[in-house]
């Protein structure tokens, strides 16, 4: 038995009154070390809690609440390098329906494992680092779809920076409104398009998008997707996603660190307030202050958090 304490369909444990959720809770002698198992267990105990303390309408003692087990499916960015898997990915010793294709590229840094039924007509899982630009595809058919194969599975190893020009798909997101975008808080692309509607032009920016949908507040993995598909409907709606670091700087980072390589006199940006007096305004902010103190490191090679610069870091 694995350790944990161990919980039934509702999150209670053996002790009267008392619930347990997320990577404590032992179900089915598995822990799920995600957060978004870790919500559904939440909603199911938060439910049931207030049923036991006559909160809200009482339940139906026959048809309670109940977590039932979660999708393990996940996609992540670990130290720059994309890691993802989905489905059956670690076959049981006595799954008899398996047969495996590896893909293993010690040069680019690439591994991806599939798991195909015997027949090798229907994909059941994989494991992929590296390069995880087709997870979205990969797990609609391993997840959500009970279809037999289309095309030969040996298409679907090579990862997409291995097949050049050949490849269908590219790396964008996808226009499924039903792809899943955020792994951890389970938000589809769907629900990004309508926070963005609902937010508007002048509202949508990245932060108010991250924090009305909860995409991109997990692991941060997703974020460089949600922005994308900020750019693509501000578009629809007529608008245009600006690349400014923050409200105290019209320019990005790149572009601010060209201005302060640049600047023909180094002592008039060799601190924080001298680069915000010159090339913005205002007192500045959580994202430019460390922004700019990495910038003025890297420029002079100094240590980040010497010359006054550690406070910015804050």
């Amino acid at each position: 038995s694995r350790g944990g304490v161990v919980v039934d369909d509702q999150m209670r444990t053996s002790a009267k009154g008392v619930y347990a959720v997320g990577e404590i809770a032992l179900y089915n002698n598995f822990i799920y070390g995600l957060i978004a198992p870790g919500y559904t267990m939440a909603d199911v105990a938060a439910k049931c809690l207030a049923d036991d303390f006559g909160i809200g309408n009482a339940l139906d003692p026959e048809n309670l609440p109940a977590f039932t087990g979660a999708d393990m499916s996940t996609k992540l960015k670990l130290l720059g390098c994309d890691v993802a898997s989905f489905g059956v990915n670690q076959p049981r010793s006595d799954d008899k329906d398996v047969s495996e294709m590896v893909w293993n590229d010690p040069v680019s840094r690439v591994y991806r494992k599939l798991i195909l039924n015997k027949a090798g007509t229907k994909l059941r899982g994989g494991i992929l680092v590296g390069d995880a630009a087709d997870y979205d595809k990969l797990h609609k058919l391993a997840v959500k779809s009970e279809e037999e194969l289309t095309e030969n599975p040996a298409m679907l190893l090579p990862p997409i920076s291995a097949r050049g020009g050949v490849a269908e798909e590219n790396e964008g997101v996808s226009d499924d409104p039903t792809a899943q975008i955020c792994s951890c808080n389970d938000v589809t692309r769907g629900d990004i398009a309508s926070t963005i509607v609902e937010l508007g032009v002048e509202g949508a920016t990245l932060s108010a998008v991250k924090k009305c949908s909860n995409a991109g507040t997990g692991c941060g993995g997703c974020e460089p997707q949600v922005k994308d598909i900020l750019k693509q409907e501000l578009a629809k709606l007529g608008g245009t996603l600006s690349n400014h670091l923050c409200e105290h700087f019209s320019y990005s980072r790149p572009e601010l660190m060209a201005l302060v390589r640049t600047d023909t006199d180094p002592s008039s940006v060799d601190s924080f307030e001298k680069v915000l007096h010159k090339h913005g305004h205002g007192d500045g902010c959580e994202v430019c202050k460390p922004t700019v103190g990495s910038i003025l490191a890297s420029l002079n090679n100094g240590i980040i958090i010497d010359d006054g610069r550690d406070a910015l870091q804050d």
